[in-house]
């Protein structure tokens, strides 16, 4: 069987997914999510009626910008909520009229900033009038947050097309004879400015493989901030990838149209253009009348993946697992915040931690968990024998916790979660339980203390063969985890893919040296130590011995089990994985299983929608059972220095 033939086999079995982001097809800033903006090309009848009003109709139709210019002296004598939204509707069509033809787009971006502010104004300025005025039952506020968010998209693409935007500097534009500074400021986040390579909008892609969006309807522009470092795994940077994506939205506050005391005047006018974190910020606008910020969690999620080797990864992890070991770590998602709670996920057998965006991306509409909890993801070669990636997997763990709990009192930290699919769920198992010398009696009955040999190579082989709980985690939930092994070891997948594992070369030249040093040790047949693969076989000794392993006593457990068939759970399968082998009971964990959830699912169960609520249930579950105070609420983004009424 070829590798080709092998890819298909396993994809179909394992029910892997791919997720692709592509340029997006047209204008999907204004099609997609902005439906009501697209409709909007010709004047509304409620503005229409304004126009009447002050006698403007006709004027209208002869001189755009002559009626533009009336209706702002009416508004600014008083300001009434017909005339302000009618402005920025106006400002926002003769800017797509001019954008649309070839020798006016230099003139657009005065009527994109034009309809950015008088929406603002709209939205958020303080006259009496437009406070009684602007109700959101009319549906010209959703109008205006859309006239806001299209100027504003249309403002950023012309300044990308002149230079990079940075995340700490200036932007300078040429509106009616007159500078226009935008002033460029990162806004409540773990990230620095410096961490900003490159800004994109996210609406310039579109995503496939994803059975939803997590979008955020508000106010801005959702912004895909991409972080590229040379010094990944160097210092507090150890679990970076070397290119990071993440969500920004794009926040302006302009200067006001209604209170501008010299619009005619030509000395630079300047505004606040603010990069929020939508993680850390739910709010955007004055806080006496805030609004939700709008942002895209799915497409920098998407766009990231989307550009890693991860694919190609699961195949060079399972068949050349020792070239692939140096990659074992884990990675952040975003900078480390100490108030939040870890959750690390584990994936399973000739997988990537790709398999976990699915439910990252549905996880992260909950705001409670957004906030809350910290995503880490575990990545490993899946061919290495089920001792050596579970003591990886521990020492990044370790390592984790040195750098970001060092004194030991960070109440977060100590309320680790694990979750583990497949395989992954028994690399998470040996994270909570006392080995004793349950894996060296499969091998040898004279004591390890007794080994002869070099300190080095005892030292690592204890490392690999005894542990103990971490301390730290304190809940695992399994997703389809072969507890006693699956048939698909002995199957086509199984046969084929041991028989193409390479060896791990240091772990066989230490069991070499091992058994050379003391030959009478080992009555069996002990050469190496078995495959991924072959320790998946049913009832395997390594599986079982895992399972008489002592847990620590404050440690829960959650199963989640997939089953293709609504027969009774005696003879469920998830097509791997049967329901006999995924059951922990109470006698093997000491009483200390919570919950079992059986779901209609294949094996890939994480991408399951109810064993995804499941999984946000355990995660909120264990907030309810904790003490720990929540991160103190992000107020709303503000501006300093500049305000509706400059």
């Amino acid at each position: 069987m070829t590798l080709v033939s092998l890819t298909i086999v396993a994809a179909s079995v394992l029910g892997w997914s791919d997720i692709t982001v592509t340029p997006s097809r047209g204008d999907r800033g204004h099609s997609s999510l902005q439906r009501n903006l697209a409709q909007l090309d010709r004047p509304s009848e409620r503005t229409l009626e304004t126009l009447r009003r002050y006698d403007l109709e006709r004027r209208y139709k002869k001189d755009v910008d002559a009626a533009l210019a009336s209706l702002a002296k009416f508004a600014h004598e008083r300001s009434e909520p017909d005339v302000v939204y009618a402005l920025a509707e106006l400002s926002w069509l003769e800017g797509r009229r001019l954008d649309s033809t070839r020798w006016h787009k230099a003139e657009a971006i005065d009527h994109y900033l034009d309809a950015v502010a008088y929406a603002y104004d709209f939205l958020f300025d303080a006259d009496p009038l437009l406070v009684e005025g602007r109700k959101p039952s009319d549906p010209r506020f959703r109008l205006a947050c859309d006239l806001y968010n299209g100027g504003l998209e249309r403002v950023i693409r012309v300044a990308q097309s002149e230079r990079r935007i940075e995340a700490e500097g200036t932007i300078k534009l040429k509106v009616r004879d007159r500078e226009q500074i935008l002033r460029v400021i990162l806004h409540q986040s773990p990230w620095k400015p410096a961490d900003i390579s490159q800004i994109i909008l996210a609406s310039d892609f579109e995503v496939s493989g994803l059975r939803a969006m997590t979008y955020q309807y508000g106010l801005g522009v959702p912004l895909i901030a991409v972080r590229q470092s040379d010094q990944s795994g160097k210092g507090d940077e150890r679990f970076y990838p070397p290119e990071m994506a993440f969500p920004l939205t794009a926040f302006l506050v302009p200067n006001s149209r209604l209170r501008d005391a010299n619009p005619d005047g030509k000395e630079p006018r300047e505004c606040r253009l603010e990069l929020v974190d939508p993680v850390r910020v739910r709010n955007v606008g004055p806080a006496a009348t805030p609004l939700p910020v709008e942002s895209d969690f799915t497409m920098p999620l998407a766009y990231m993946w989307s550009r890693t080797d991860l694919n190609r990864y699961r195949w060079n992890g399972l068949f050349r697992p020792g070239e692939a070991l140096g990659r074992a770590n884990l990675m952040l998602l975003r900078p480390y915040e100490p108030d939040k709670i870890p959750v690390v996920m584990v994936h399973g057998l000739i997988s990537s931690p790709l398999a976990w965006i699915p439910m990252l991306n549905d996880l992260l509409y909950e705001p409670t968990i957004q906030q809350r909890y910290q995503f880490f993801l575990y990545m490993y070669p899946t061919g290495v024998p089920l001792p050596i990636a579970a003591a990886h997997l521990r020492d990044s763990l370790q390592q984790a916790d040195h750098l970001y709990n060092s004194s030991g009192d960070n109440p977060t930290f100590k309320q680790m979660v694990l979750l583990g699919h497949s395989m992954g769920g028994l690399l998470s198992h040996a994270m909570t339980v006392d080995s004793g010398n349950l894996w060296w009696q499969l091998n040898s009955d004279r004591p390890f203390d007794e080994m002869l040999g070099e300190k080095v190579v005892l030292d690592e082989l204890r490392g690999y063969l005894f542990f103990k709980p971490l301390p730290f985690v304190r809940r695992v939930a399994f997703l389809a985890t072969p507890h006693r092994g699956s048939e698909l070891s002995r199957g086509v997948v199984g046969r084929v893919g041991n028989n193409l594992i390479g060896e791990t070369d240091h772990v066989a030249s230490l069991l070499g040296k091992l058994i050379k040093d003391n030959p009478e040790a080992f009555p069996r047949r002990f050469r190496r130590l078995p495959t991924s693969i072959e320790t998946l076989t049913p009832d395997s000794d390594v599986l079982l011995a895992l399972l008489k392993m002592r847990p620590a006593p404050d440690v829960i457990y959650h199963s989640i089990i997939g089953s293709l068939r609504a027969d009774g759970v005696d003879h469920t399968s998830d097509g791997v994985v049967p329901y006999r082998s995924a059951h922990l009971d109470d006698g093997v964990a000491s009483t200390r299983v919570a919950s079992e959830r059986v779901v209609r699912s294949g094996h890939s169960v994480q991408n399951d929608p109810e064993a995804i609520r499941e999984v946000r249930r355990i995660l909120l579950e264990h907030l309810n059972s904790l003490a720990v105070p929540p991160p103190t609420a992000s107020a709303p983004a503000r501006v300093e220095g500049v305000s509706a009424r400059q």
